[in-house]
């Protein structure tokens, strides 16, 4: 069934895929793991937001945020730090069916896949003067 969900119902659909979800402040804010990122949502009149952590260092954040502000599909997307860890934000608009809020949720996963740090493969070191292999 593909039904209309508003912020409310929303949110428990979230709530429903975080392990150990923790409610607060009247219903209106769920936290929890998510696999391995942490996990935050509230839910507001104008629709539900939702956190990620990202695998980045604070020190990589500049890099994180080229790389978001360069992807077209994270116009409703946003970085921000809160102690030492970095989060990767979305808004949702207030009225979706479940479909298209479970393939924006995805859509938001796989951006903090992408953000995160990748480890870089030891530079090739240049040949030897005088010495080609």
């Amino acid at each position: 069934m593909n039904r209309t969900l508003d912020p409310a119902a929303a949110l428990h659909w979230l709530a429903a895929r975080l392990a150990r979800p923790q409610w607060s402040l009247a219903d209106t804010v769920v936290t929890g793991q998510l696999g391995e990122r942490a996990a935050r949502a509230r839910r507001f009149d104008t629709g539900l937001t939702v956190a990620l952590t990202l695998d980045r260092s604070p020190r990589q954040a500049a890099g994180a945020c080229l790389l978001l502000a360069a992807t077209p599909e994270a116009g409703d997307d946003a970085l921000y730090l809160s102690g030492d860890r970095l989060w990767l934000l979305r808004r949702y608009p207030v009225a979706l069916t479940e479909v298209e809020l479970d393939l924006l949720f995805k859509q938001q996963q796989a951006m903090a896949a992408l953000l995160a740090a990748r480890e870089r493969a030891a530079p090739v070191p240049l040949p030897i003067a005088g010495r080609y292999a």
